[in-house]
């Protein structure tokens, strides 16, 4: 399984560094240190995002939802900070707590009950930004207190604080699913879930567990954007949910399950960026940068279900 999840990633690898030498041809701006920074701090939140994702898609599974969710994390925890004075930490701690218990939601009905994924969390898009707009009563909450704008945009070593914390939840992730019984298990229900339940793993529960760290992940992707924003609303994060799973597949994650590595969706992540970002530079227009991602999904899928087919045959 390592092998065939490093040959994926590696794909990503040279889409990025392909990609950097034609926009770097393009336009003079974009190997700039400066463009550089900005183009990993953008896509940090994509990319937490895009690693609670891969948890769920390396199942088999998907979760249409996790920009609402990210929304309702950040929009509660916005009015708690906002309109009821408290403190930073209780309300990230209150965001988290929104983000498992979510989880718990979406794992439950699909592991226990039996609901497709793809319905679950297909109602959980409107759900959950329903209840996101809900809590704010349609209205921003701008001002964030300290110490959270120093999330945004405060530095550790130099290095801007999206990037730090998109390291650490990375490294954090990479050790869980290469060196952690969930890990070993993802992989197995993804390959094959009929026999990971012969061998004696109990499916439900891991499953359970998967959209738990989606959520989380979600709700830790709310908390910086929030921070980079200076506020929340329900409106946050909105079409995020296709940007993470358009990360999730380009870093060589199979929507089929049993196969991908959250580097890659890592990658995935900073690739989609660097599209925007380039188009930006270029000054193409918004419509057509939405085109342009739509395009990359749409072929990246199709090498994937290509890529299952030729493994099938052998």
């Amino acid at each position: 399984m390592k092998a065939i999840t490093q040959q994926d990633w590696y794909g990503a690898i040279v889409a990025v560094l392909l990609l950097s030498l034609l926009l770097s041809i393009a336009s003079p701006y974009f190997l700039t240190t400066g463009n550089l920074s900005n183009i990993l701090v953008q896509a940090s939140v994509i990319a937490l995002l895009a690693g609670g994702q891969t948890f769920v898609i390396l199942t088999g599974g998907v979760d249409l939802a996790v920009g609402a969710l990210t929304a309702l994390c950040g929009a509660v925890a916005g009015h708690m900070m906002i309109k009821l004075g408290m403190p930073v930490l209780p309300a990230m701690l209150a965001a988290l707590a929104i983000g498992a218990a979510v989880g718990v939601f979406n794992g439950y009905l699909v592991a226990y009950v039996g609901i497709p994924s793809f319905i679950v969390t297909l109602g959980g898009l409107t759900l959950w930004r329903g209840l996101a707009f809900e809590a704010t009563g349609g209205f921003d909450n701008a001002g964030m207190p300290e110490p959270l704008p120093f999330i945004g945009y405060g530095e550790f070593l130099g290095v801007p604080m999206p990037i730090v914390i998109s390291a650490v939840y990375f490294v954090v992730m990479a050790f869980v699913l290469s060196s952690t019984k969930l890990g070993r298990y993802v992989y197995a229900m993804g390959s094959n879930e009929m026999g990971a339940r012969q061998v004696g793993i109990p499916i439900k529960a891991y499953k359970l567990a998967v959209y738990v760290v989606c959520g989380l992940s979600c709700a830790l992707g709310a908390i910086v954007l929030m921070a980079r924003m200076d506020s929340s609303s329900g409106k946050m994060a909105q079409m995020f949910e296709l940007d993470a799973i358009a990360a999730v597949i380009l870093g060589g994650t199979s929507l089929f399950g049993g196969r991908g590595s959250i580097w890659g969706s890592l990658l995935g992540a900073i690739l989609i960026t660097m599209v925007r970002n380039g188009m930006n530079l270029l000054e193409i227009s918004q419509f057509k940068q939405m085109m342009a991602i739509g395009a990359v999904v749409i072929v990246a899928v199709w090498i994937d279900v290509l890529r299952r087919q030729r493994l099938l045959k052998k």
